[in-house]
């Protein structure tokens, strides 16, 4: 085994670099990794988050470098795009102006005649290494150490996940016995070993970063895991977080450095050391994809531009549809369909920072965004009864699995149930229905931290706060509809229930917050406060379900009677509205039943069939954010593709919930809108990959795909492909504001993650001003050209 190399520093800086910088440096890279949720509370999440205060092109040319793949489509997307006018020569011209790229539409056309060669990706020293499986062993280890759900042979209790490497690879003959004695050499402690290393190579602190992030990457779906355990499983941080992994990366790396010549190490060295301003190679394939996105924009100004439908007559009903782009199509049908229901868009988990908390065995559920904490739990109308209910059906479950994964299973097991599971596998291959999803009444509210009821303060607080997004009701009936999908046999189930909410349906947040705004003491105190309430009022709660486009209302017995009639027509009204939304997201997904009972029966049974891979397409091609009164945007088909928040300017004098609207429904719909953009653009690094070759590893930790153990995060291939073609398109979201330049102005300048966002082209934001649609910059607002 090679020595490491020795390495003249003083040409790079004048002194050694302190343990501080380094750990400083390594601090930056862990810190550029996005977390990931567990699959049964996922959310879809921004994949660059932790580089947001760079620009989206920087960081892009520092993906092609340490990962081999920039954040763009390749040149042939953009040039089939071109040729069939996809991107207009307008757009592309526009894109020129607005974005300052030093080219001329002659140089972008030829360009994608004759892309140059990829750049040259950064080398680990494995990838110099023959017969190595690269850094599939740090995946081994992990898959072995998170696996508290399936393994059967457990081990011994270790303190972190880096002691676990280290003393498993102990015992490990796979490994040459040279290599199990060096890494032995290396302190137990992980920043003692971290330090060392970096004495070692001697590294500059921003070489040492770049490395860090590098290695990082080729294990990036367990990196986001281990990054994850910062934000929903803090208690465990300290043991298996990132800054455990990290250690494990470089400590891998410094064995596969110990294993190169001389030379090698010279020459792995040099591409740490070398020049890293930024290359403008790519900066064409950005102007293209600012063109493309252009293009999109016209359609929307253009849309956006047209005569919308004005409502005849005061509503009877109104119907709070969470902002989901999925709720878009129904929300038009439904309001073309009955006139007397006007609809509303707020975020789905209805401003109820709740968590089922679960009596039993089964971990409590947070059911708000997973930037957001749960603050109370809801909870159950028998929970003693429920809880064994609960603890016997998982005890019968855990019977099962322990028979399943027992040593002599193997020989066993087939042979004394085979009959048994060969009619579970017949019975789960008839063509059944999935049904409406619905969710148990909740009994009250309780504090997470002390079980205790919470006060009346707090109740009238949640119900102004919801009332203030709603732009304060006018109806007497008040309907608030979660959603929530249907799926058999699928990992990724919770990421088609909801994209944010912790993986949660919106029917139990709907119907906690119907319950505390029926209550007599909070709509007095909420009228004393100077909210308008009309009389009679009454909330109810539903569920629609995203699978079949049917909506389950829970009834209430307290309802007044005199609303019956207005009950009875939005019950017709999202019946019609249901077959309508059906006939119109049938093409997509190759259903072509004539007949509407038809078509609803093959939609009911996507969800129940265990084999199939695309239950339904989620959020996909979503493309914009809408926050505007529901007149800016009513009778426009939006095709599906925008989450709609309603937003009254002249109800908001100091732009106090524009504010928060911007802090909140902004970023969770760039979260969702990233990861599917990332998951599209950089498949190999941020997509799922194929469905059918999926494993689950921990239960609940997330998916592999065929024998490696690299943990795939982001979206499956069906959920962007149709398998012949590509069906998202990969946009940065256009955010649409009904407000004036000034109040738009004073919030990115207060809020710096908002300027982040903006400044740094994560997302477009836009305004509907006089004239159309005009797109906010640093050097000032342009108009989107229709």
């Amino acid at each position: 085994m090679s020595q490491p190399v020795a390495v003249d520093t003083s040409s790079r800086h004048s002194s050694a670099s302190s343990p501080e910088q380094y750990h400083e440096a390594l601090k930056r890279a862990t810190d550029a990794i996005a977390p990931v949720w567990p699959l049964d509370q996922w959310i879809a999440v921004n994949p660059w988050w932790g580089l947001k205060h760079q620009p989206i092109e920087q960081v892009s040319q520092a993906l092609s470098r340490r990962a081999g793949q920039p954040m763009t489509m390749p040149a042939e997307f953009y040039r089939s795009a071109w040729e069939s006018g996809r991107i207009t020569p307008q757009d592309l011209q526009q894109a020129l102006h607005q974005g300052g790229y030093a080219y001329s539409e002659q140089s972008l056309v030829s360009y994608l005649a004759t892309p140059p060669k990829p750049v040259t990706p950064l080398r680990s020293a494995w990838d110099s290494l023959a017969g190595h499986d690269g850094f599939d062993p740090l995946a081994e280890s992990c898959a072995g150490y998170f696996d508290h759900h399936q393994q059967r042979w457990t081990s011994r209790a270790v303190p972190s996940l880096y002691h676990f490497w280290k003393t498993a690879a102990q015992h490990d003959l796979r490994w040459p016995k040279a290599q199990r004695q060096a890494l032995q050499t290396l302190p137990d402690d992980p920043a003692a070993a971290v330090a060392q290393i970096a004495a070692d190579w001697a590294l500059t602190p921003e070489a040492f970063e770049v490395l860090a992030h590098t290695l990082l990457l080729r294990i990036n779906g367990w990196a986001s895991w281990c990054q994850g355990i910062g934000w929903h499983t803090a208690h465990q941080q300290a043991e298996a977080g990132i800054t455990q992994l990290a250690a494990m990366v470089m400590a891998w790396e410094w064995l596969g450095v110990n294993q190169l010549t001389s030379i090698q190490q010279r020459d792995w060295l040099a591409q740490w050391q070398t020049d890293y301003a930024i290359a403008t190679q790519h900066e064409a394939l950005w102007c293209w994809q600012h063109a493309y996105e252009l293009g999109y924009q016209r359609a929307l100004a253009t849309t956006l531009a047209a005569p919308g439908t004005e409502p005849s007559s005061a509503p009877k009903v109104q119907a709070a549809f969470c902002i989901d782009v999925r709720s878009e199509r129904f929300r038009r049908h439904l309001e073309q369909a009955t006139p007397t229901v006007a609809t509303l868009g707020v975020a789905g988990f209805f401003a109820m920072p709740v968590a089922d908390a679960a009596t039993g065995p089964e971990r409590a559920q947070p059911r708000v965004p997973g930037l957001l904490k749960p603050a109370y739990r809801v909870g159950s109308l028998q929970p003693q009864q429920r809880g064994v209910q609960r603890y016997q059906k998982e005890s019968q479950r855990q019977s099962v699995r322990h028979a399943k994964y027992a040593p002599l299973s193997t020989f066993t097991l087939v042979e004394t149930t085979g009959i048994a599971w060969g009619w579970k596998l017949i019975k789960d291959s008839l063509r059944k229905q999935a049904t409406v999803p619905q969710c148990e009444a909740p009994a009250g509210l309780f504090h997470t931290y002390d079980g205790e009821p919470i006060a009346r303060h707090e109740k009238i607080a949640l119900a102004k706060n919801l009332l203030t997004l709603l732009g304060t009701p006018t109806a007497s009936l008040l309907v608030l509809v979660g959603h929530d999908s249907q799926s058999e046999n699928n990992p990724h189930h919770a990421g088609l229930t909801c994209g944010a909410c912790g993986g949660q349906g919106g029917g139990m947040n709907a119907r906690v917050a119907a319950a505390l705004l029926n209550d007599p003491e909070v709509q007095q105190a909420v009228q004393h406060a100077g909210m308008t309430l009309p009389s009679p009022f009454h909330v109810l709660a539903a569920t629609h379900c995203t699978l079949t486009d049917r909506v389950h209302i829970y009834r209430d017995e307290q309802m007044p009677e005199a609303l019956e009639d207005a009950l009875a027509a939005f019950e017709s009204g999202v019946h019609v509205a249901g077959e309508a939304t059906r006939l119109e997201r049938a093409p997509d997904l190759g259903v072509d039943d004539a007949d509407p009972i038809e078509r609803l029966k093959t939609f009911a049974m996507r969800g129940a069939d265990w084999s199939q891979p695309r239950p339904e397409w989620g959020l996909v091609n979503n493309a914009t954010l809408i926050l505007a009164p529901r007149a800016r945007t009513q009778g426009k088909a939006l095709d599906g593709r925008a989450f709609l928040h309603d937003y009254c300017p002249e109800q908001d004098p100091e732009g106090k919930v524009l504010e928060g609207l911007m802090m909140a429904p902004m970023l969770v719909a760039s979260w969702i809108n990233l990861q599917y953009y990332a998951s599209t653009v950089v498949p190999g690094l941020y997509g799922a990959g194929n469905k059918l070759l999926h494993s689950v590893v921990g239960g609940h930790v997330g998916v592999i795909e065929g024998n490696s153990p690299q943990l795939r995060i982001g979206l499956p291939e069906q959920s962007l492909r149709d398998g012949e073609k590509l069906h998202h398109e990969p946009l940065r979201l256009t955010v649409v504001i009904d407000a004036t330049r000034e109040r738009i102005e004073a919030i990115i300048e207060r809020q710096p993650v908002v300027a982040d966002l903006i400044n740094h082209r994560w997302l477009w934001l836009t305004r509907l001003g006089e004239g159309g649609l005009e797109r906010y910059s640093p050097k000032g607002w342009q108009p989107v050209a229709v």
